[in-house]
């Protein structure tokens, strides 16, 4: 049997809510093409589909794992991801993602709480976890990726 992914809720803590409005559509608010930026990139992440994901990224992104977390450091640049998600695919078999809530704290940023579920590459053992992406979105990209293991952390990281 196959559990069901937690789901997405949006915050009341946000200080900028994204109006509903249909997706694409040319009068989408800032967080609201934010909130979709972090979606896609998500679901292109758990699909494989590295080059849709790293179309959303600046070349110079910044990706960051806080200590205490699994693989902590900091990396720069598409290559730099690409070295950071490479251990987590040494580790683990499968992995998949799912977005549980989403915060606003400014117009360029978006924290969300992301339940991650991964099986053990050698072990075959399930694990889960609850991190917190944040994203500083420019010009329609990331250019910082950090992932925090509490909202607190994630916001006190915005500026």
């Amino acid at each position: 049997m196959r559990d069901e992914a937690p789901q997405p809720r949006r915050s009341a803590e946000a200080s900028h809510e994204a109006p509903q409005r249909r997706r694409g559509s040319a009068e989408a608010s800032r967080p609201e093409r934010n909130e979709r930026l972090l979606r896609e990139g998500v679901e292109a992440f758990n699909r494989g589909d590295y080059a849709t994901l790293m179309a959303m990224f600046d070349p110079g992104i910044e990706c960051h794992v806080a200590s205490g977390l699994g693989n902590p450091g900091t990396w720069f640049g598409i290559d730099g991801f690409e070295r950071m998600t490479g251990a987590w695919g040494e580790a683990f078999a499968s992995q998949q993602s799912s977005v549980v809530s989403i915060t606003f704290p400014d117009e360029h940023h978006v924290i969300a709480e992301i339940h991650q579920r991964a099986v053990g590459a050698g072990s075959g053992v399930p694990v889960e976890m609850t991190n917190y992406y944040l994203l500083e979105i420019r010009d329609e990209r990331a250019v910082r990726f950090h992932i925090h293991p509490d909202r607190e952390s994630a916001l006190a990281a915005v500026h």
